[in-house]
C-alpha cells in the first residue's frame, strides 16, 4: 500500500472535534474546518431525502463497513430503512468536495466504492460548480460517468435534488 493509501485510510479514522474533517493531501494529513458551503450541500440533501422518500434513511460522516481496510465515512450514505449499514447495501454515497478532500474524493474514493459495490457515488463539487455522478460498478472503477453544472438538478436514490440553491 503507498503511503497516500495508508494516509487515507488514518484519516478517515482520526477523531476530530465536531464540524472539522480530517483528510490525506499528498504525504500529509489536513484537518481543516467544514465550510459553511460544504455543510449546507449535505445537509440539504439530506433533508431532500427524508422529505421525499420516507422508505430511506440517510447517515452523514458514519463509518461504513466495505469501505476499505479502515472503513470510510462518507458525507452522505443512502440505505432502505432496514438495511444493514454496508457498501453494498447502500442505494448511493455522496461526497461534496473541499480542497483538502479533492484527491481523495475523486480518485481514491472512486476507487473504493467502486470496489465495495456501491451503485451510485455523486461528487458533488462547489468550488468548480460541478457535480459528477458515477454509477454502474466494476471490479474497481464506475462504468458510467455523467458531469453536470451544479445548477442541474440531479436525481438521486429516486429523488430530485436542486444543489445550487
Amino acid at each position: 500500500m503507498s503511503l497516500h493509501n495508508e494516509l487515507v485510510e488514518l484519516a478517515a479514522e482520526m477523531e476530530v472535534p465536531e464540524g472539522f474533517r480530517a483528510d490525506a493531501k499528498g504525504e500529509v494529513i489536513v484537518v481543516s474546518p467544514q465550510r459553511s458551503e460544504h455543510w449546507r450541500i449535505i445537509s440539504d440533501i439530506d433533508f431532500r431525502i427524508r422529505l421525499n422518500a420516507p422508505s430511506l434513511r440517510t447517515t452523514s460522516d458514519v463509518k461504513i463497513p466495505g469501505t476499505g481496510e479502515r472503513a470510510k465515512a462518507p458525507d452522505v450514505g443512502i440505505f432502505h430503512r432496514n438495511a444493514e449499514l454496508h457498501a453494498s447495501k447502500a442505494l448511493a454515497f455522496v461526497e461534496v468536495v473541499a480542497d483538502s478532500s479533492r484527491e481523495t474524493d475523486y480518485v481514491d474514493k472512486t476507487s473504493i466504492y467502486a470496489t465495495g459495490g456501491v451503485p451510485v457515488y455523486l461528487i458533488v463539487d462547489p468550488d468548480r460548480e460541478l457535480w459528477t455522478l458515477h454509477t454502474t460498478p466494476t471490479e474497481n472503477r464506475y462504468r458510467n460517468t455523467t458531469t453536470n453544472p451544479i445548477n442541474v438538478p440531479i436525481e438521486i436514490a429516486g429523488v430530485s435534488v436542486e444543489l445550487n440553491n
